[in-house]
């Protein structure tokens, strides 16, 4: 089970708390036991190929043993040169951050954002080009109201094009605070340009409502980002639901990167006590993802779902679709069903390792952009509740019984 004591809490930690720890992130965030790089590695080429060898879910494969001697080879490498070599796996999950990259991370899985509103794991990168890839853009964000979708491939910003940009640059200009950023992305073929404005602005992770219609009572509950009292949250919104007698509940995921993986599971603890989903590491060892909190309410639900829907936020609806028999709302989820590990090199450098992929408790696999199919499909427009035909739905499901 993961240890809740240990995870982030979205504050920079100090270095000696770092090389302690071995923190994983399921597009974030839950802790490990500490693992140690080798005694004899001293070269931060070194403990890059240590941490890869001991961690990646890929340390087998022939892309990672080809690359693997030419990087050790290199002397006097620095964070950024090792990133671009790792760039040749295509592997967007595997990569190298800074400490100051790190606390930025940190901030924004806390919900403390800035720039457009597209946070480190809210872009990964295509699987054909390599280029970047939007995730999505965090719910009500500048780049949500500008127009910025699930899966635009990212070719410029402010005209830099992002051919052979490591992850972290790319981070790095989309996090400015100096006006507008100007996007070129390209979607189903066609190249189109965005102008976003960009602003500080603290993200509202969960949000919730009563409803009634038809005679009947319904709960919703939106969970934008899994921040580190997102769990809390949920349960408490659930928690006042039961206290009127509500037992129906619509859970809107969409637009949801991930996040932290114990505030996840508490929030899948306010609807079921079985177990969401395993991480299976590459020796096919098991471990559950689960909340030992008790269940809140035993409700009918209906989980809205889109593009955007990834990572832990993807675990949770498939986890409720099986042991609850919630019905999965909306379209195809992006598909990003894997954990990654932080692992600190050298009190100033450390590495993102993919570690694990997820099932789902009935052992189903979503990663790799094969995504979760929703029961009922419709179409979705978070912005507008009347022309959203998801949320129609949804309420109609729950309505009917």
């Amino acid at each position: 089970m993961l240890r809740k004591d240990l995870h982030w809490n979205g504050s920079c930690r100090p270095a000696s708390f770092r090389r302690r720890r071995t923190l994983s992130l399921a597009i974030l965030l839950a802790a490990v036991p500490l693992q140690h790089l080798s005694a004899h590695v001293s070269s931060l080429s070194g403990q890059v190929a240590d941490a890869i060898d001991r961690n990646y879910l890929c340390a087998g494969c022939d892309g990672w043993k080809a690359l693997r001697p030419g990087l050790l080879a290199q002397s006097a490498s620095t964070t950024a040169s090792l990133d671009q070599q790792l760039m040749q796996l295509h592997d967007s999950d595997l990569h190298l951050l800074t400490t100051d990259q790190l606390a930025m991370l940190q901030a924004e899985t806390a919900g403390d954002e800035r720039g457009i509103g597209l946070v480190d794991f809210a872009v990964t990168s295509d699987p054909n080009t390599g280029s970047p890839q939007v995730v999505t853009p965090l719910f009500d964000s500048p780049a949500f109201r500008a127009g910025l979708a699930p899966r635009d491939i990212i070719l410029s910003i402010n005209e830099k094009s992002t051919t052979g940009l490591i992850h972290e640059d790319v981070m790095a200009l989309l996090r400015g605070d100096a006006g507008p950023v100007r996007l070129t992305v390209l979607r189903d073929g066609l190249q189109r340009s965005i102008d976003v404005p960009t602003s500080k602005w603290k993200e509202e992770a969960v949000a919730s409502r009563e409803l009634q219609v038809g005679g009947k009572h319904l709960g919703y509950v939106a969970v934008h980002l899994f921040t580190p009292d997102s769990g809390d949250k949920v349960r408490k919104a659930v928690e006042s639901f039961a206290a009127r007698g509500v037992d129906r509940c619509i859970l809107d995921l969409r637009n949801n990167p991930g996040g932290y993986v114990d505030a996840m599971a508490a929030a899948g603890s306010a609807f079921t006590d079985r177990v969401l989903g395993w991480m299976v590491h590459r020796d096919g060892t098991r471990d559950a993802i689960h909340s030992s909190f008790p269940v809140t309410q035993r409700m009918q639900l209906a989980v809205l779902v889109n593009e955007g829907t990834a990572s832990a936020a993807e675990i949770l609806a498939a986890g409720l679709r099986e042991t609850v028999g919630a019905r999965l709302v909306g379209s195809q989820t992006f598909g990003r069903g894997q954990v990654q590990t932080y692992v600190d090199l050298n009190g100033a450098t450390g590495i993102v390792i993919p570690f694990a992929n997820v099932q789902t408790p009935k052992g189903v696999q979503f990663n790799k952009r094969s995504g979760l199919h929703p029961d009922i499909a419709a179409s979705s427009d978070p912005r507008s509740a009347a022309s959203d035909a998801a949320y129609g739905k949804a309420i109609e499901l729950l309505v009917r019984g």
